[in-house]
């Protein structure tokens, strides 16, 4: 397959030769943030919708690692397209290294400008303990989407709460560009993958957006990973009471 670069520079964006995003598409992505639930939804969202991939992003920093997935070669920062919907996800299996997220963000936000991107969705967890209501998740949007916000009957980010890492960059990026933007925060479990959480966020896209991403492995995931941890507070458990005892 071949493959042109759309800019020269130490942050590059590799699309399929002959691949073009249609304006209007919708972008969508997610890091690994509280839960990992960005990046579970987004790459999940790949996978169930059979979306075509059509490019890469690499830059000075990129990585060491390469892994296999469904027999093929996957790289750290992968593109994908649903034709169906005019959507394009950003699938990161890792996060942008520190020493240059603010230039590989900044980088990406004009990318997003370029590509006449619709909407942007930055999809990511969190702490669930500040959950005080029956919502499953909060949102924060950027001025210019506040147009768009009422399809999704999410409520606000409380005052007083915080988004962190290359999800808040990205929205500050694009709020400062009048970008229409939304972060679209899911409930999460602090300290572990929270599948359970990407599979509520797939469940409201589906919702939004008429698709069918089907949720039932993230929820089998979660059954597994719930029943560990069960097991293993319950051993720390029983470990913590012989310590009562000589």
């Amino acid at each position: 397959m071949a493959f042109v670069a759309t800019r020269e520079s130490v942050f590059e964006i590799i699309l399929k030769d002959g691949f073009k995003i249609e304006p209007g598409s919708t972008f969508i992505c997610g890091f690994h943030g509280l839960g990992e639930v960005g990046f579970l939804s987004t790459a999940h969202l790949t996978r169930t919708l059979n979306a075509e991939r059509v490019g890469f992003i690499k830059s000075d920093m990129l990585p060491l690692f390469v892994s296999m997935e469904n027999d093929r070669l996957v790289l750290p920062f992968e593109i994908y397209s649903y034709a169906e919907k005019n959507m394009i996800f950003f699938v990161p299996r890792f996060q942008p290294h520190q020493s240059e997220q603010w230039s590989w963000i900044d980088r990406l936000a004009k990318w997003i400008i370029d590509c006449r991107f619709s909407e942007i969705l930055l999809l990511g967890g969190l702490d669930s303990s500040f959950k005080e209501d029956n919502e499953d998740m909060r949102c924060v949007p950027t001025t210019a989407y506040r147009p768009m916000l009422e399809k999704w009957s999410v409520p606000l980010l409380e005052e007083g709460l915080f988004v962190a890492g290359p999800l808040a960059l990205l929205l500050a990026e694009l709020e400062m560009r009048d970008v229409p933007a939304i972060g679209l925060l899911t409930y999460a479990t602090r300290g572990r993958p929270d599948p359970r959480s990407a599979a509520t966020m797939l469940g409201r896209i589906n919702q939004v957006y008429d698709i069918k991403a089907d949720v039932d492995q993230l929820l089998e995931e979660s059954k597994e990973i719930e029943r560990l941890e069960k097991m293993r507070k319950s051993i720390e458990s029983d470990d913590r009471s012989s310590d009562m005892f000589v």
